[in-house]
C-alpha cells in the first residue's frame, strides 16, 4: 500500500549527475561500443538503481558498463582516461562503507568471472571475482575444505568484494582471512598490463616491464624495514583485525616487490587495480560440530569469558572456532523468532548472550571440547549452557547472526537510514571495551544502537539510525565519528574499520589512526600504482575531513511492504532478473526516490522519465515471485509491491478486460490450449524453427502483446477424467465414509496450467500430470472427488500477478469455497499439482487444508508404491513457490526414489517463467535459466518440476525435457508385465 511521507523534505542537495558527468559518461559509452559486450547505461533510472550500496551513501554513476572479461577491463579504463571519469569495480554491492559507489564510471562484474576450479586434494581453490563466498564454501564441502574468509554476509557477497576488502567474518580471525591464504592473484594494473603472481613467465615479464614501480616498493620497503617504532605499530594494528588503510604490513611481511605489490592489492578497496582471479589455499572444515547460544548476567562476564577462550589470539581450528558477542539489545530484535525461545527465561534487562561454536575432526573430541568450553563459561557466570550438535538448530541461530546487519536495520525508525560501523580492540580489553561502546552511542543519542560482532578477534559491529532529512543529523553524526575515532584508535589502539573496508565512512579518520609517517606511506603507494588517481578516488584516502557525512543516504518512505528495507543486496543472487534489469534492491531503490520526488515537486520532469522508464525493468521483468523474501532476513516481499504497482496503472479498459477473462475462464482456457495445440500441430508439418521465427514476427508487429510459442511449450490435456472403476462418491452420499468403502477420499484439484500446457515427449511413455496423479491416487486406494466444470477453474494467481488483485479475489475465493465444500468443510484434504496453485489457495479463507503435489505424495502416497524401475540420473527443479513452502526436501526425496542420482539446478532460483511471463517476456526466463545447462550431467535426460511452465522454460533452455514430479513417480512405480 502507498503511503505518503509527511516529513519535511531533505534538506541536503538532491544527488544527480552533473551535465558534464553525463555528457561524458555518454561519450564514454560511445567509445565502448564494439569492445565491450555487456549491458551499458546512462540514462537516469537504470544510473539511480545502481547508485547505492549496503552502505549509507549514494553516489549515482556517470555511466554503468557491465565487464567480463580483461581485455573489457582494460578498454573501460583507456576510455574513462581519455573522458576523465573515475572508475569504480563492484562485485556484490554489499560494500559496508561506500566503496562500491561512484559519480563515474560504475564496472560491474558480468558473468564472465564466474571461474571456479577446485585443486587436487582440495588443498587450493581458485575462483572468480564474480563467485558468491557461500557458493564457493558449497563446492568445498564434500572435500571438509573451505575458504579461510567467512563474512556473514557469505551467501550475498563475491570474491572480488572479498579480496579487496580483505573481509574476514564469524570464524576467519586475523590468520585466516584473504591476505594470509592467498596462494596467487591475477591482477590488471591501470596501464592495462595483467600479472599472474603464479605464473613464472608473467612475473619474469613484469620485473622487466615495470622495473621502477618494482623498485619503488622495494625502496618503501627497505624505509620501514629501517624504522623501528613504524615496524612495531604496524606489527601491533595487524595482531587485531584491521582494515584501515592500505595493508602496510606487506612491506615488512615480505622481502620480494612482486610479493609486497600482490598483497598490497589485497584490502585495497579498487584503489590500485583490479582483481581478475584468486587461487586460496584452502582451510579445515571439520564435519563435527556443536552449538550453542549461551546467556550471560552482564557484558563484564561474558567479556571475561571470551577473552578466555579467545586462546591469547591463536587461531584454532578444533575447540572453540567461533563466539559472536550479541548484547541485549541486539537480541531484542530477534527475540520474537522461535530459535531464541529456549534462551527468553534466562535473559534479563542487561543480559548478552554469546554464540559458540566448538568444532572437530571426530566425535570423542568434539565432546571433549564441549566439556571443556562448558567448564569455561560456567566459571565465568554463563547462565545457561545447552550445546547441541542439531544441525538445523545451529544453522537457525547462525542464520539469526548473520540477518542482524538486516534485521537490526529493519528495527530502526521507517523513513531512517542505517548507519553500520565494525570496530576492534585488543582481545585482552574487551570486557571494558563493550561497556564503554555502549556509553558513547547513548552519549551521542543513539540509543536504539545495537552491538554484537566477533569477539575471538576482538571485533565488534555496531548499528544505528538516523534520518539525513533533518537539519542536524550529519552534524550529529559527525560528531559522534570523531568521538569514536579517538576512543577506538587513541584510546583502545585499535581499529576503527576491523573488516568492513575503509571506504568514505573512515577516510577522514585514516590518518588519526595510523599517525602522519604511515599515511604518507599510503599515498605513495597510491601514487606508485594509480598516478592519474583513476580508480576509486576519495575511496580509503581522502583529504575531505567531511567526506564521511557527504552524499549520505535518504530513505523517503514509499510503501509500507518495504519500508524496512535497508538495501543491503541480500535478497539479489534469489532474483531471476538480477542483472538482467533491476532486483529487489533496485527496484526499492528507485520507488523511494519516486515517492520522494512527488513529495518534493522539485523535478517533474525527471520524475515522468522514472515513471515511464521503470515500466519494462521495474514492472514488466519482475517474476513477482518474492524469493527475495526467503533471502531478506526481516522477509520483505518486493514482489507484492510490484504487483500493487501493476495494479495501480491499470486503466478502466485493462480492468475491463480481465473481469470479462475473470467471467469467461473455460472459453479462454479452451483457446489456450486450442492455440498451444496449433502450433503443436504446425511443427509436425513445419520446421519448429520456423514456426517459432513466424509468431515472433507475429509479435513485433503486436508490440509483443501475443504471446511467444516455443518448440517446448505443448498442449495439455484438459481436465482430466477420474476412473470409473468404481462409484462416483457423490452417488454413494457425498462425502465417502472410509468404513463405507474401505478407501479413503481425497478431492484433487488439476491446476489451470497443467491442463493447459502439457509435458515434451520422451522416451518412457510418462503420464500427463493430471492422468498421473489419477493413477497414482488409484494405485494407492484413494476415492478421487474433484470440482465439476473444471474447464476455466483458477486460483486467481495469475490475475493477481498481472495486477488485477479484484479479479484473483474472486476467482481464487469461488474455487476456495468449492473446495471446502468438497472437502466436507476441512475432513478431507484437498490436493492440487502446481506449487504455485497450493500456496495462492492457501491464503484464502476456508476449511479445506490444501496440499501440494511434492507434500502429499511423499506422505500418502510413495509409503504404498513399489518402485519397480529407475532413472540412472534425475534433474530437479525447485520452483518458487515449492522454495517458499519449504518442499525442497520433499521433492528431492521423491525424485531420489526414482533415480539412483538427482541433479539438483542449484544455478537457477526462480526460473523467470512467472506464469505467463515466459510467452510474453522470454528473455527473463532465458536469463534467468542461463547457467542451469551447467548443473545438469551429460549422463541426465530426465528432469523434474512441479509447476508444469517452470517445466516448459526448463525444456527448452537446458535441452533436456523436464516433466511434471507426478508422472515420473508415475511411471517408476507402474506395474511392470
Amino acid at each position: 500500500m502507498q503511503q505518503a511521507d509527511l516529513r519535511p523534505a531533505p534538506k541536503s542537495p538532491v544527488h544527480q549527475v552533473t551535465p558534464d558527468r553525463q555528457a561524458a559518461g555518454e561519450r564514454l559509452v560511445a567509445r565502448l561500443k564494439g569492445q565491450v559486450a555487456g549491458r551499458m547505461y546512462t540514462d537516469p533510472l537504470m544510473t539511480y538503481a545502481w547508485s547505492g550500496d549496503a552502505s549509507s551513501y549514494r553516489l549515482i554513476p556517470a555511466a554503468v558498463v557491465f565487464i567480463n572479461s580483461e581485455d573489457e577491463v582494460r578498454a573501460v579504463m583507456a576510455a574513462a582516461r581519455a573522458e576523465n571519469l573515475p572508475i569504480t569495480f563492484r562485485a556484490a554491492g554489499t560494500s559496508l562503507s561506500g566503496q562500491a559507489v561512484t559519480d563515474g564510471v560504475l564496472a560491474v562484474l558480468g558473468d564472465g568471472w564466474r571461474k571456479l576450479d577446485i585443486h587436487p586434494g582440495a588443498e587450493q581453490i581458485t575462483l572468480g571475482p564474480a563467485i558468491i563466498v557461500a557458493n564457493a564454501n558449497k563446492a568445498l564441502k564434500p572435500f571438509d575444505k573451505k575458504i579461510g574468509p567467512d563474512p556473514a554476509s557469505q551467501a550475498t557477497c563475491k570474491i572480488g568484494g572479498v579480496v579487496n576488502n580483505n573481509s574476514s567474518g564469524m570464524c576467519c580471525g586475523v590468520a585466516q582471512n584473504t591476505y594470509h591464504t592467498m596462494a596467487r592473484l591475477r591482477i590488471v594494473l591501470t596501464d592495462g598490463t595483467m600479472l599472474d603472481s603464479g605464473d613464472q613467465a608473467s612475473c619474469d615479464a613484469f620485473r622487466a616491464s615495470h622495473a621502477s614501480m618494482l623498485e619503488g616498493l622495494h625502496q618503501l620497503h627497505h624505509e620501514v624495514a629501517g624504522d623501528a617504532e613504524l615496524v612495531a605499530l604496524i606489527r601491533k594494528k595487524y595482531a587485531i583485525k584491521n582494515t584501515v588503510g592500505y595493508s602496510l604490513n606487506a612491506l615488512i611481511d615480505f622481502h620480494d616487490p612482486l610479493d609486497i605489490l600482490i598483497h598490497l592489492m589485497v584490502g585495497s578497496e579498487g584503489t590500485l587495480g583490479f582483481v581478475s582471479e584468486v587461487t586460496y589455499n584452502t582451510v579445515p572444515e571439520h564435519p563435527f560440530k556443536s552449538t550453542a547460544l549461551v546467556p550471560f548476567p552482564d557484558p563484564q562476564s561474558a567479556g571475561r569469558a571470551i577473552i578466555e577462550m579467545a586462546n591469547g589470539g591463536v587461531q584454532v581450528t578444533t575447540g572453540v572456532t567461533a563466539a559472536e558477542y550479541i548484547e541485549r539489545r541486539a537480541l531484542a530484535t530477534v527475540e520474537h523468532l522461535a530459535p531464541m525461545a529456549p534462551l527468553l527465561p534466562w535473559l534479563t534487562d542487561n543480559s548478552p548472550a554469546v554464540l559458540i561454536d566448538v568444532t572437530a575432526p571426530d566425535s570423542d573430541t568434539l565432546e571433549a571440547e564441549v566439556a571443556k568450553a562448558v567448564e569455561l563459561l560456567s566459571r565465568h557466570g554463563a547462565t545457561h549452557v545447552d550445546f547441541s550438535t542439531d544441525e538445523a538448530r545451529s544453522h537457525a541461530l547462525w542464520d539469526i547472526r548473520k540477518g542482524f546487519f538486516a534485521s537490526g536495520g529493519a528495527a530502526r525508525p521507517k523513513g531512517t537510514a542505517m548507519l553500520t560501523e565494525d570496530v576492534a580492540a585488543p582481545i585482552e580489553r574487551l570486557a571494558e571495551f563493550v561497556i564503554d561502546m555502549r556509553q558513547l552511542l547513548d552519549d551521542h543519542g543513539y540509543d536504539d544502537a545495537i552491538i554484537f560482532g566477533h569477539a575471538l578477534a576482538g571485533n565488534l559491529h555496531f548499528q544505528m539510525s538516523d534520518d539525513f532529512s533533518q537539519p542536524d543529523a550529519a552534524a550529529r553524526f559527525d560528531a559522534f565519528s570523531k568521538a569514536l575515532s579517538d576512543l577506538v584508535s587513541v584510546a583502545y589502539g585499535g581499529s576503527l574499520k576491523a573488516e568492513h573496508g575503509t571506504g568514505r565512512a573512515i577516510a577522514a579518520f585514516v590518518e588519526a589512526e595510523w599517525g602522519s609517517t604511515a599515511y604518507a606511506l599510503m599515498h605513495r603507494i597510491k601514487a606508485l600504482f594509480d598516478p592519474e588517481g583513476l580508480l576509486n578516488p576519495g575511496v580509503l584516502l581522502n583529504p575531505d575531513d567531511k567526506i564521511h557525512i557527504k552524499n549520505l543516504k535518504v530513505m523517503p518512505l514509499a510503501d509500507e511492504l518495504v519500508d524496512m528495507c535497508i538495501e543491503c543486496g541480500f535478497c539479489e543472487p534469489a532474483c531471476p532478473s538480477h542483472q538482467m534489469t533491476l532486483s529487489p534492491r533496485q527496484r526499492i531503490a528507485v520507488t523511494r526516490e519516486r515517492a520522494r520526488l512527488r513529495a518534493t515537486g522539485e523535478d517533474p520532469e525527471r520524475l515522468r522519465k522514472l515513471d515511464e522508464d521503470f515500466q519494462y525493468p521495474g514492472l514488466d521483468t519482475c517474476a513477482a515471485c518474492n524469493l527475495c523474501s526467503v533471502r531478506c532476513p526481516v522477509g520483505i516481499e518486493t514482489g507484492t509491491m510490484i504487483m500493487d504497482q501493476r495494479a495501480q496503472r491499470r486503466g478502466d479498459t485493462a480492468r475491463s478486460i480481465a473481469g470479462f477473462v475473470a467471467d469467461h475462464r473455460g472459453g479462454v482456457e479452451t483457446l489456450m490450449r486450442a492455440g498451444v495445440g496449433l502450433a503443436d500441430a504446425a511443427r509436425v508439418v513445419i520446421p519448429a524453427a520456423a514456426v517459432e521465427t513466424m509468431t515472433e514476427g507475429a509479435r513485433r508487429l503486436t508490440g509483443k502483446r501475443i504471446p511467444r510459442v516455443s518448440h517446448a511449450l505443448h498442449a495439455g490435456p484438459g481436465a482430466p477424467q477420474p476412473r470409473q472403476s468404481r462409484q462416483d462418491p457423490r452417488q454413494a452420499g457425498f462425502p465417502v465414509p472410509i468404513a463405507q468403502s474401505g478407501r479413503q477420499s481425497i478431492v484433487y484439484f488439476p491446476s489451470c496450467a497443467t491442463r493447459m500446457f502439457g509435458a515434451p515427449k520422451t522416451d518412457h511413455g510418462l503420464l500427463s500430470v493430471p492422468d498421473a496423479m489419477l493413477a497414482l491416487l488409484e494405485r494407492a486406494g484413494f476415492d478421487v472427488i474433484m470440482p465439476e466444470h473444471l474447464n476455466g477453474q483458477c486460483c486467481g494467481q495469475p490475475f493477481r500477478s498481472k495486477g488485477f488483485p479484484e479479479q484473483a479475489a474472486s476467482v481464487g475465493s469461488e474455487l476456495k469455497r468449492e473446495l471446502s465444500s468438497l472437502s466436507d468443510a476441512g475432513r478431507l484434504s484437498v490436493v492440487t499439482d502446481a506449487s504455485t496453485c497450493a500456496k495462492h489457495l492457501r491464503e484464502f479463507p476456508g476449511d479445506a487444508p490444501v496440499l501440494d503435489s511434492s507434500q502429499f505424495l511423499l506422505s500418502h502416497i510413495l509409503p504404498g508404491l513399489t518402485i519397480t524401475q529407475k532413472l540412472p540420473t534425475v534433474a530437479v527443479h525447485h520452483n518458487c513457490s515449492a522454495q517458499r513452502l519449504a518442499e525442497q526436501p520433499m521433492t528431492e526425496a521423491i525424485a531420489r526414489a526414482c533415480a539412483d542420482n538427482i541433479a539438483v539446478l542449484s544455478s537457477v532460483t526462480c526460473c523467470g517463467y512467472a506464469g505467463d511471463k515466459g510467452l510474453f517476456v522470454p528473455e527473463l526466463n532465458a536469463h534467468a535459466t542461463r547457467f542451469a545447462k551447467q548443473d545438469i550431467p551429460s549422463a541426465c535426460t530426465l528432469g523434474v518440476s512441479t509447476v508444469s511452465t517452470c517445466a516448459s522454460g526448463l525444456s527448452e533452455h537446458t535441452q533436456v525435457p523436464f516433466v511434471g514430479l507426478a508422472s515420473l513417480l508415475e511411471w517408476a512405480s507402474r506395474p511392470l508385465h
